[in-house]
């Protein structure tokens, strides 16, 4: 388990996405930080569909990856805060 303030490293590096207190603006914060982070698992799938170059190819799984730990994450961290996302 990672320490609290490394945690808020993590998430502070997260574009969108910044550590307030549990108030209506965190909520939307983390929902805003999930959408976008839904988004960036879909484009890096679309990316993945496209390359043909097989560096381009390990590249684009890895942002695959990246990207579905980012929001697998996120809705971990909504729902240990008890807040509710509609997907």
């Amino acid at each position: 388990m990672l320490p609290n303030a490394e945690i808020k490293q993590i998430i502070d590096l997260i574009p969108g996405f910044k550590t307030k207190r549990k108030t209506d603006d965190y909520r939307e914060e983390i929902c805003n930080a999930i959408t976008l982070a839904h988004q960036e698992w879909l484009d890096a799938q679309s990316f993945f569909e496209i390359v043909s170059d097989s560096d381009l190819i390990d590249h684009a799984i890895h942002k695959i990856d990246a990207a579905k730990s980012k929001y697998i994450y996120l809705l971990r961290l909504a729902r240990e805060n008890g807040i509710r996302v509609d997907i």
